[in-house]
């Protein structure tokens, strides 16, 4: 997202008024922001986010079923024309997603929480996980279990994409993070105290999200993913 700048007025030099630019960013407030700023008023520019994609990235990781029923997210503004928000909406239908549409704010903050701290939180415990390997001279990569494995997938993405996206939602990472710290102190007091009641609580509450991503059927209910 740090290259928009670079390119809008490419598309400014390039395109004409019967096009229709899309971007794919996972933030959107501070895109709007730019292109508002930096594009030929001519120019129709309808922001989209489908929420699709892996850790991978680049041609040879093409998948044609990648957005088969999978959500993608179109920014609604109040200056843009009904027949190009319906254009949009269609190219991503017959590319297999479920069109929903959002303004730029609520999408930022949502996906503060469902996409950018998941990933943040990832990169932080293999750092913790690298920073406890030196300092006990142990091998702990070697012994790695499921739940680091998975969270080394997530923070295998690309770095400069998520420097990108960290900041450009700034505002909502931190107040994402803060709540972060705030219920992780919660669960320190909870071991610490050995307090049964509220951290078993805690335990089980948490595992009713995973049912309800099932039933949304945004993943399978085989066990460890349904890797063989």
């Amino acid at each position: 997202m740090s290259e928009y700048k670079k390119i809008i007025p490419k598309l400014n030099q390039s395109l004409n008024s019967k096009c229709l630019i899309t971007d794919v960013g996972s933030t959107k407030k501070n895109i709007i922001s730019l292109k508002n700023k930096l594009l030929d008023k001519k120019l129709d520019w309808i922001s989209s986010h489908p929420i699709a994609g892996s850790e991978v990235s680049g041609p040879e990781y093409g998948n044609k079923n990648l957005f088969v029923n999978k959500w993608c997210i179109i920014i609604k503004e109040k200056k843009n024309k009904s027949k190009k928000i319906n254009l949009l909406k269609e190219f991503w239908k017959k590319i297999g997603s479920k069109v929903i549409f959002m303004n730029p704010n609520d999408h930022d903050k949502i996906f503060s929480i469902t996409s950018h701290l998941p990933h943040l939180i990832a990169y932080n415990l293999i750092k913790t996980a690298q920073d406890f390997q030196k300092n006990q001279k142990i091998n702990l990569i070697k012994y790695s279990a499921g739940g680091l494995r998975d969270f080394s997938r997530i923070a295998a993405s690309n770095e400069i994409m998520w420097r990108d996206v960290f900041f450009s939602n700034k505002d909502n990472m931190i107040n994402a993070i803060n709540l972060f710290i705030k219920n992780l102190n919660l669960f320190k007091k909870n071991i610490n105290n050995k307090d049964n009641k509220n951290l078993v609580s805690k335990l089980i509450n948490s595992k009713k999200v995973r049912k309800q991503i099932i039933q949304l059927k945004h993943d399978v209910a085989k066990p460890d993913f349904g890797r063989s």
